[in-house]
C-alpha cells in the first residue's frame, strides 16, 4: 500500500524546502507535485476587471448603427447606379469591432483606401475598396465594359488609379451624411486616398475600431467596401443615445401637447382692470345711499392693473375708444406686481 504524508508532514517537508534544510533535484521533482508547486509560486498581479463591458474591442457596439448602415448601403447603390447608368447593388453584408491591428491583418495592400474626416465626430474614419472592386472600377471610369470578368493584378495600385477613381470613393460622403442625419448631422470629407494604410499613423494598433462590410454588385461584377470608424468617434453618439432615451410613447404625448397649446390660444378668460382697491366694514357698506361718494385714495390718471385670472399682467391707463370705457396697455408687470 502506497504510503500517503499526512498534513504535517507536507507542513514539515514544504518549510524545509523553502529554508534550504532540503535539497531539490528538478530532474526528480514530478510535474504537478506540491513541491514544484511550492518551488515555483511567483507573486501574482492584480489585473482590472471591468464587469459592465466584455473584454477587448469586440464588447463594444452602437445600438442601431445597422439601420443607419443600411440607409447609407442604400443611398450610395442609387447614387453609383445614376453615376455610371449601370445597375448596382450595394448591401450591408456584416458588422462587427475587433482591434486596429486585426484590421490591418486582413487588408492585401493593393486596394483603394480612402481617408475620411467626419465632422464634428473625432478621429475620423476609412473607406477601403478591396482590389477586385478598385480595379473594376478604374475601367468602368475609364469606359471598360461591366460585363466581362477584370482579373485584378497582383500589385498595389498606383497614384494614377487612385487618382482616377478618387470621384467615386469621395462620393461616399455625402450619402454617408444622410445615413448619420438619423442619429447626428455630420459633415464627412475625404482627405486622402491611399493603397497601403500602413505607412500612414491613422489610429493606434490597440484601439477599438466598428467595421462594416458591404457588397457590391455591378452588373456581373463584385467586390467589398468595408467602412472603419474608430470607437473614439462613436463614443459621444454612444452617450448621446443613452441620455436622450425616451419612452417608447413620446410622439403621443408631443401630439397631445401640441393640440392643448393650439386650443389654449381660444380659451375664455376673465379679464379685469382696476384702479384701485378699498377695505370698508360692512356697517359702512350697509349704510350706503344713493349720491354718496367714496374716495379710493388715487387720481383719475392713476395706472391700471389688468388682471387676466385674478392674476396681474399689464399696467393701463383708462380712456374712451369709440364712445365707450377703454383701456391702453402700457406694458407687462414683473411676476408678482
Amino acid at each position: 500500500m502506497e504510503k500517503i504524508l499526512s498534513k504535517e508532514e507536507i507542513s514539515d517537508l514544504l518549510s524545509a524546502v523553502r529554508h534550504g534544510d532540503v535539497e531539490i533535484d528538478p530532474a526528480s521533482v514530478e510535474p504537478g507535485s506540491a513541491v514544484e508547486t511550492s518551488a515555483a509560486a511567483k507573486p501574482m498581479v492584480a489585473k482590472s476587471c471591468n464587469l459592465f463591458r466584455a473584454d477587448g474591442p469586440e464588447g463594444w457596439k452602437l445600438a442601431n448603427f445597422d439601420l443607419i448602415l443600411d440607409s447609407f448601403a442604400h443611398n450610395y447603390g442609387m447614387a453609383l447606379s445614376s453615376r455610371f447608368q449601370r445597375s448596382v447593388s450595394v448591401k450591408l453584408d456584416a458588422l462587427e469591432s475587433l482591434r486596429f491591428d486585426g484590421l490591418l491583418q486582413r487588408l492585401s495592400g493593393r486596394g483603394a483606401i480612402g481617408i475620411l474626416q467626419l465632422e464634428p465626430l473625432s478621429g475620423g474614419g476609412l473607406v477601403v475598396f478591396d482590389e477586385q472592386l478598385s480595379f473594376s472600377l478604374v475601367e468602368i471610369v475609364l469606359g471598360g465594359s461591366s460585363e466581362n470578368e477584370i482579373v485584378a493584378p497582383d500589385r498595389a495600385m498606383s497614384a494614377i488609379e487612385l487618382n482616377v477613381i478618387r470621384d467615386v470613393i469621395d462620393s461616399v460622403c455625402p450619402e454617408l451624411a444622410k445615413g448619420f442625419r438619423q442619429l447626428q448631422e455630420i459633415d464627412p470629407s475625404l482627405v486622402k486616398v491611399v493603397s497601403n494604410l500602413r505607412l500612414l499613423n491613422f489610429v493606434t494598433p490597440e484601439t477599438g475600431v466598428v467595421t462594416a462590410r458591404f457588397h457590391v454588385a455591378i452588373d456581373t461584377l463584385e467586390g467589398d467596401i468595408t467602412l472603419v470608424i474608430p470607437h473614439p468617434a462613436l463614443e459621444p453618439l454612444q452617450r448621446m443615445q443613452q441620455t436622450t432615451a425616451v419612452p417608447a410613447n413620446s410622439g403621443q404625448h408631443s401630439k397631445w401637447r401640441n393640440l392643448v397649446c393650439d386650443e389654449l390660444e381660444y380659451m375664455n378668460v376673465e379679464l379685469e382692470a382696476r384702479l384701485s382697491t378699498l377695505s370698508l366694514r360692512v356697517r359702512d357698506i350697509l349704510n350706503f345711499q344713493v349720491g354718496d361718494v367714496i374716495d379710493l385714495g388715487c387720481n383719475p390718471d392713476t395706472h391700471l392693473k389688468v388682471l387676466v385670472e385674478g392674476q396681474p399682467k399689464f399696467c393701463a391707463i383708462a380712456g374712451v375708444q369709440g364712445g365707450k370705457k377703454a383701456i391702453r396697455v402700457l406694458g407687462r408687470i414683473p411676476n408678482g406686481g
